[in-house]
């Protein structure tokens, strides 16, 4: 099955010989059952009887059936379906007319995620069946009994899944491996971390139907004593919930807002001095919060610029807007040490003002 990354265009052309206008329908849905009507229909006719080229950019209209307003990314689980509002599934029909009439050309499935491709990539790049990007990532180290809890879990790798596949997870230390085998097709979350594994990390691969390793992604420890450490779960590029670690020291700060208007005196010959002129009208506070990742390695820059361009972040499960907006990107070669530190705008007012 193929797949769409809706945040980048996905182009349909239809280019027939003898083509004077076509036609595209576009059937969506989250979940197991499949419209039976198409949610839109498409059409254009050709630009001239010698270009007969027609373009249709078909991701605005997928992006509508993507909720992420729920949290369910860390699961600490294996072969988990994700949640259908997640991604959609997504049939697309072509339909070419020439002197002879309309034809469908073809009818395909895809399974779209809100995840984009960068320009080097090209027009419609398939990023894979792994939501996650390969490289080196860290956890908060705790004792193993604490490792359910939701603010301690190393965060999931989501996966579009076929019968077959395996995850092989390999303990750092010991070599020992842990090989969970798909029996059910699907979208799947899966821990990041093989749960005997997590006081060593572990790397972990997936083998494409049992065969070939297709992703790799390395999964380390970080113990940190002093300060406690802020997580943060955002939409990846992939369109999957991801989560990192800010390691060190995080700093919370609190601004007011208000408006002023002039006040009319209760009585304007003999007013009392402890009433004022002005007074102030919509109150209200807002909190941020500086976060300091710690040393970190080079892949931790890529996953910084993801997190930066998501639409969706959560920090310590409260919903943030990201305020930093540059980054100078670290790495080894001119940064013998590389820390980042971010700031973050908490998306809701310190009085309750819901209506």
């Amino acid at each position: 099955m193929s797949r769409i990354f809706s945040r980048s265009p996905y182009i349909v052309e239809i280019d027939e010989t003898g083509q004077t206008s076509s036609r595209v329908e576009l059937t969506i849905w989250n979940g197991s059952t499949e419209p039976s009507d198409p949610q839109y229909i498409l059409s254009k006719n050709v630009p001239a009887s010698n270009i007969t080229q027609n373009i249709y950019n078909v991701s605005p209209y997928i992006r509508e059936y993507f909720n992420f307003n729920q949290f369910s990314g860390n699961v600490g689980a294996y072969d988990t379906p994700t949640s259908t509002n997640f991604y959609a599934n997504v049939r697309i029909k072509r339909f070419a007319t020439t002197s002879s009439g309309e034809s469908e050309l073809d009818s395909t499935v895809y399974t779209a995620f809100d995840g984009f491709g960068t320009y080097e990539e090209g027009t419609n790049p398939d990023l894979g069946q792994v939501l996650l990007s390969e490289g080196a990532y860290t956890y908060f180290k705790v004792p193993s009994l604490e490792h359910t809890q939701q603010s301690k879990l190393a965060g999931s790798i989501t996966i579009d899944a076929e019968v077959g596949d395996v995850l092989r997870y390999t303990n750092l230390d010991s070599g020992a491996t842990f090989s969970p085998t798909v029996s059910v097709a699907g979208v799947k979350n899966f821990d990041r971390l093989y749960s005997q594994y997590r006081q060593s990390g572990n790397k972990v691969e997936l083998l494409s139907n049992g065969g070939s390793v297709v992703w790799t992604a390395t999964f380390k420890p970080i113990e940190e004593c002093k300060y406690t450490p802020t997580y943060i779960d955002f939409i990846n590029r992939h369109g999957a919930w991801s989560r990192i670690f800010m390691f060190k020291t995080s700093k919370e700060s609190f601004s007011m807002t208000s408006n002023d208007y002039n006040l009319m005196q209760s009585n304007v010959v003999n007013y009392d001095i402890r009433e004022g002129q002005k007074k102030q009208f919509n109150v209200n506070g807002q909190e941020s919060i500086t976060a300091n990742s710690g040393w970190v390695n080079e892949d931790f820059g890529n996953q910084l610029k993801e997190l930066l361009v998501s639409e969706r972040i959560l920090l310590n499960d409260r919903p943030v807007k990201c305020m930093t907006t540059s980054l100078d990107i670290q790495t080894g070669l001119n940064d013998k040490t590389m820390s980042y530190s971010l700031d973050f705008q908490f998306n809701n007012e310190f009085i309750n003002s819901v209506v």
